[in-house]
This record gives structure tokens, sequence and C-alpha cells, in this order.
């Protein structure tokens, strides 16, 4: 006797027994289960490549300064582990390496005085987006990731900027995520 399954899609499949029935729902559980893990990683994977990338860059561009820890350097420069401008929103962190920054800011009630250059004539948005990424999902910082459209957007809003930001430029930016 012939048993018909419905396989979906209107298809039907036929089987000899009950048993290759089962044995033939198992398989197809398990390949979808192994299918649907792998899809929902995926966008995971991205973001470990861009992560490994964007460390990357900030260890050749930012480290020597922020030291490859995060823990910056005392009175000249900032930490950016458990920093506020690593946890808030991305419209500051992005101001911050488009345009440098210069003269004296407080961040966890310490101050620093190192001037910080702007990266905007240097490094392209995709560089920035990867950098700022890995910034702010380092060293335990919870911040969202940062995309080359947020950048992009941030390099319109300061392009007849020619000077770095003070800190009371950083006080007069929302703590938002850019809207690209």
């Amino acid at each position: 006797m012939k048993t018909f399954l419905c396989t979906g899609l209107g298809s039907h499949t036929s089987f000899s027994s009950l048993e290759a029935v089962r044995g033939s729902a198992i398989r197809r559980t398990r390949w979808a289960g192994i299918l649907g893990v792998a899809l929902s990683l995926a966008p995971l994977a991205a973001f470990s490549q861009d992560a490994k990338r964007g460390e990357q860059l900030y260890m050749m561009n930012c480290a020597a300064c922020h030291q490859p820890t995060g823990t910056g350097i005392p009175a000249v420069y900032p930490p950016l582990a458990g920093s506020p401008m690593t946890a808030g929103g991305s419209k500051r962190a992005v101001a911050i390496v488009l345009n440098g920054l210069q003269g004296p800011i407080t961040v966890n009630g310490a101050q620093y005085n190192g001037p910080m250059q702007p990266w905007k004539a240097i490094l392209s948005d995709d560089k920035i987006a990867s950098i700022l990424t890995y910034v702010r999902q380092a060293w335990g910082n919870k911040g969202t990731p940062v995309t080359p459209e947020q950048v992009k957007a941030a390099r319109a809003e300061y392009a007849q900027r020619t000077s770095p930001l003070s800190e009371a430029d950083l006080t007069a930016i929302a703590d938002e995520d850019i809207k690209p």
C-alpha cells in the first residue's frame, strides 16, 4: 500500500511505509533546522567580519592614543571603554571622528586635553563606520553599530566645518543615532 504525503506547495510524495514517511520528515526537519540556524547566523557572521576589520583599522589609526584596550592616556586622551560617547547615540562619536576634537574634555569625571585630528579627509565612510562599530561594541561597550550611510549623512552635515569640535560643541549635539 502506498502512502501519500503532502510536502507543501501542492506537491505530494509517495512512500511505501509509514516508517519511510517518518524518516523523510525527520531528514527535512533536520535540514530545515540547519538551514534556519545558518540563515540566522549570517548577519552575525557579517558583523563579525566587519568588527574584525574595525579592530584592525582601530589598531592602525587610533590605538596609539586611545590604547589597544580603549583605556586612553590619563589627562591626555580619554578612554573609549566605558565612555558615554561609545554607549549613547552614534551622532557625537561620528562627529568627533570626522571633525577632530580640541581643548579640554571631561569623560567619566576626569579631564583630558590631548588634541584629536579630524579624519574626514583620511578615512572613508566605510572605514569610519567599521572603526566606530568596533569601538562601540568592544571592551564591554553596548553601543549600536554605525553604518557607512550614517557616516555619509554626518559628513554632509559637517561638510562646511573647518575647525575641530570643542566640549561645548559636543554638548550641543543630540545624543541620538544618525538618521541617514
